[in-house]
């Protein structure tokens, strides 16, 4: 069975017995062009029976929408980033629009000819994760007076943008703290080494909980390494044979917890009964681990959706002369009790 060709303009005006100017001003509603009833219904009758789609690139070459956003991402392997994405589409599906997602694999070099192709594919606006130092490849963007959004990781740079990341400080915070109304004392924390500054807020709200409980602030309990599986489990090693007192240990990030799973159970450590565990993060191995894991849900799809509503103001506010305050917003995870951590009190 033959491949069934896409039809063009000239095979709807040819169907149509005229003009491919007068099928464009029939299809792309001109209003300054009359076109007869009559023509007009035999231009939308071979377009309908050809299966015609107008060509969106032609569209914004002309300075039209194409109804296109680019969302770029750095891991899309992270289910973070997964679940953000489906926030993004669901506000596009809403405004009749499609994503292009772009995995930047968190490299500047490909993340620059990542944006370069879709301002050259005349995309209505971008959601951007930036790589790692990156931060002037976004220059290309501004430059091409392109509308866009920053998530998660901010741009160090002087200018104003609209920014929505989660918030970290808190999902540190809440953990540690949850761990201490418990009865713990002596917590381990195991986070990503990265130059993100945003993720330092996890960190940070670890040592905060610690702090307002009156509690030793140990730099030894702190151990960071790569965002790997291989890094949590040899690290979750090397924090137990460090401090063999320790009665809990919270995970940044699920990639790292998931290696240190493995260890815990591979050392014979039983949970909550010799240590008790929290993730930051709600991964889908989470739900099946034994026990169910304490964890802080991230809204990872509530900074995708609220990331594209805004994106979307921009989009729709395009050629108008409103003045817009960049916005920044930070949003809260949740607190979801698993059983893997023992109560002490």
């Amino acid at each position: 069975m033959s491949e069934k060709k896409i039809a063009t303009i000239k095979d709807v005006a040819r169907l149509a017995n005229t003009s491919t100017a007068t099928v464009s001003y029939v299809l792309n509603e001109v209003p300054s062009r009359y076109v007869s009833a009559d023509l007009r219904k035999r231009v939308l009758d071979a377009a309908a029976e050809l299966h015609y789609i107008r060509s969106t690139m032609a569209s914004g070459l002309k300075g039209k929408k194409r109804g296109i956003i680019a969302a770029l991402v750095p891991q899309f392997t992270n289910i973070f980033f997964n679940r953000f994405l489906l926030g993004v589409e669901q506000v596009a599906h809403r405004n009749n629009y499609i994503i292009s997602v772009c995995n930047t694999f968190d490299d500047s070099v490909y993340e620059k000819q990542v944006l370069y192709n879709a301002i050259g594919h005349h995309v209505d606006g971008f959601i951007l994760v930036p790589t790692e130092g990156s931060y002037s490849n976004y220059e290309i963007v501004r430059n091409f007076q392109v509308p866009y959004v920053v998530a998660e990781r901010p741009l160090h740079q002087s200018h104003n943008y609209d920014f929505v990341a989660m918030d970290n400080y808190d999902a540190g915070y809440t953990a540690t703290k949850h761990l201490i109304n418990c009865g713990h004392r002596r917590i381990g924390l195991m986070t990503w080494r990265t130059n993100v500054t945003t993720l330092q807020g996890r960190p940070e709200g670890y040592y905060a909980a610690l702090k307002e409980a009156g509690l030793e602030i140990s730099p030894n309990l702190l151990y960071a390494g790569d965002f790997s599986e291989e890094a949590g489990a040899r690290l979750t090693r090397q924090m137990l044979k460090d401090n063999p007192d320790i009665t809990a240990i919270v995970y940044d990030y699920h990639v790292q917890a998931l290696g240190g799973y493995k260890a815990l159970k591979e050392c014979g450590v039983r949970i909550p009964e010799d240590i008790s565990v929290v993730i930051v993060g709600d991964p889908e191995w989470e739900f099946i681990a034994d026990p169910p894991l304490t964890c802080i849900q991230l809204p990872a799809f509530q900074v995708g959706q609220r990331s594209a509503e805004l994106l979307f103001d921009k989009i729709l506010a395009t050629g108008q002369d409103t003045p817009h305050t960049p916005v920044s917003e930070t949003i809260k995870g949740t607190l979801l009790q698993g059983k893997s951590v023992k109560t002490l009190l």
